[in-house]
């Protein structure tokens, strides 16, 4: 018995929030909190919410977005200076001229924590963030106080492709 899009409707994926009220702080695409770093052949972007001490959110991949880490930011920006970066070739960050790497990426990371704050930093990092936040972490352990990761799991080069179009991707929403 196959499910149709209808009754898939009231599914959501992993944070994604269900329809946006009009007074919605628009994460990823905030001009009143964006900020621009060239780093690495790229200019990355990043918002920064709240004060206190300094926690990074990193979306995921693939699909990943900082509007998918909202909930996270809403509630962390109460009692910590969020910084939620936009990760290489995802929302208003450019790819860069080089393939991406976790290692790049880290480097990125890299560069807007010691743009923002000269603190050692909190970071959450879901599924392909969670990759950067380990890459991050070990190439700049001083940096790093804490580390939260959420779907990261084992990756092995090579282990998992895509054969989708970009059209059936956007589809499945």
């Amino acid at each position: 018995m196959g499910a149709n899009a209808q009754d898939l409707k009231h599914l959501r994926s992993f944070m994604q929030p269900g329809p946006t009220p009009a007074d919605a702080i628009p994460y990823g695409n905030n001009p009143k909190a964006g900020h621009y770093l060239n780093t690495g052949n790229a200019k990355i972007y990043y918002e920064v919410y709240g004060k206190g001490k300094p926690f990074v959110i990193l979306h995921g991949g693939v699909f990943g977005s900082t509007y998918e880490m909202g909930r996270f930011i809403d509630s962390l920006s109460k009692n910590y200076q969020v910084i939620a970066i936009s990760t290489r070739g995802h929302g208003k960050s450019e790819m860069g001229s080089v393939e991406p790497s976790y290692e790049q990426k880290a480097n990125d990371v890299n560069a807007i924590v010691k743009a923002t704050t000269s603190d050692s930093v909190t970071v959450l990092g879901f599924s392909d963030g969670a990759y950067t936040g380990y890459y991050f972490a070990g190439m700049y352990p001083e940096k790093v106080k804490k580390l939260i990761t959420i779907g990261a799991g084992e990756w092995l080069k090579g282990s998992r492709t895509f054969n989708i179009t970009r059209k059936d991707a956007f589809g499945m929403d």
